[in-house]
């Protein structure tokens, strides 16, 4: 069984789209969700935000092994949450990261390094999505062509709808392949 663990982005709450697309993937499958809420400080991009990020997403996964001490945690973040990506690797826990960060050296990195599956998605029209560095971590890789760093393309709201579909096709495939 594998329990999930929504972590918001910096200015991207856990009921913004993609995330609720997560919370609603694990929902439809009754898999138990420790959604992570922050108010992130100001500066705090200044004195590197992987402590904050560590603290928030640890304190998930316990009430979330307290919760459903039998489940297997699967992270889901977005962007900031992405900073959890060395927290994941240290604990072997399958990932999926939403518009990660890639141009950080250290995200990059802990994704590639970690064993865990996990599944990368970004967007063409986004600098943290850098596309040879994603395919480099041998990960499950998803590109929205066109899509900035909410996955949404310019035109009209078919696109972004399409996208969602897209990026809720692949979150669902992946939960389905976790023991």
């Amino acid at each position: 069984m594998i329990a999930g663990v929504i972590v918001p982005g910096g200015r991207y709450g856990p009921q913004a789209p993609l995330l609720d697309l997560a919370s609603e993937a694990l929902s439809d499958r009754d898999i138990p969700v420790e959604t992570v809420n922050w108010t992130v400080p100001k500066g705090l991009l200044d004195i590197g935000p992987e402590p904050f990020v560590r603290a928030h997403v640890s304190a998930a996964l316990h009430r979330l092994a307290s919760a459903a001490p039998a489940a297997q945690p699967v992270i889901i973040a977005k962007s900031l949450g992405t900073h959890a990506a060395m927290l994941a690797a240290e604990q072997q826990l399958p990932a999926i990261w939403l518009t990660p960060l890639l141009h950080i050296e250290v995200i990059a990195e802990a994704i590639g390094r970690n064993p865990a599956p996990a599944l990368l998605v970004g967007g063409t029209r986004d600098r943290s999505w850098l596309p040879d560095i994603a395919a480099a971590t041998s990960k499950r890789v998803v590109t929205i062509t066109g899509g900035d760093h909410g996955l949404r393309p310019p035109g009209p709201l078919r696109a972004y709808t399409q996208a969602l579909g897209e990026v809720g096709t692949a979150i669902e495939e992946f939960l389905s392949q976790l023991p």
